[in-house]
């Protein structure tokens, strides 16, 4: 019985394959290139909107991305490319630098001769926590644009509108995103914090 079941499932997934696979036989060369050049787009817009460049490219062209892509049923390979820029860039442009603002504090319990002075450490805990905070607002107005964009699409594609679709993607994106930022947060910690 167990060697049908992993028989019938290894069927279905070549039959899932072939049918991914006709598709992509389907497909003209211009429409390849069409998919090759927006991923490309994409791509580099979404490094370009994460790293505040927005001389590169516009929110429109995104967009216009996004659907391409969708139009072609990629819609599955854009969330998890945006999500790895996105851990990447939170990793470079706001972990790490929070972590930066600690580090000449590191020596504080071994050597209790510091002089202390709490009024420094305060201003410095508050800029800390403002510039990552500033960063993690960014990156979540991002977030929203890519899943604006993909709803933009269901739009386009449905009479109904599916807001509770735009809703639950949100939802998830937004929940993915926090687990990302503390994950990132935990990881980045410098050594120099052995009690944390």
């Amino acid at each position: 019985m167990k060697f049908n079941l992993s028989a019938s499932r290894r069927i279905t997934a070549m039959e899932d394959c072939d049918s991914s696979l006709g598709k992509l036989d389907k497909l003209t060369r211009d429409e390849v290139n069409e998919i090759i050049e927006s991923y490309n787009a994409f791509c580099n817009a979404t490094q370009s909107l994460l790293l505040h460049d927005h001389i590169s490219f516009t929110t429109h062209q995104f967009v216009s991305h996004v659907h391409t892509l969708c139009k072609h049923g990629l819609q599955s390979l854009l969330t998890p490319h945006f999500l790895k820029v996105l851990e990447e860039t939170f990793e470079r442009n706001g972990a790490l630098r929070f972590w930066q603002h600690f580090v000449p504090y590191a020596g504080l319990n071994n050597n209790d001769d510091i002089n202390i002075d709490e009024d420094e450490i305060e201003s410095v805990l508050c800029n800390a926590l403002e510039e990552i905070s500033l960063e993690k607002q960014y990156h979540e107005k991002c977030l929203l644009i890519l899943v604006h964009a993909l709803q933009s699409f269901n739009d386009q594609m449905s009479e109904e509108g599916m807001h509770n679709n735009f809703e639950a993607e949100t939802n998830y994106l937004t929940s993915k995103y926090q687990w990302i930022v503390s994950s990132v947060l935990m990881t980045t910690l410098p050594r120099v914090f052995p009690g944390l």
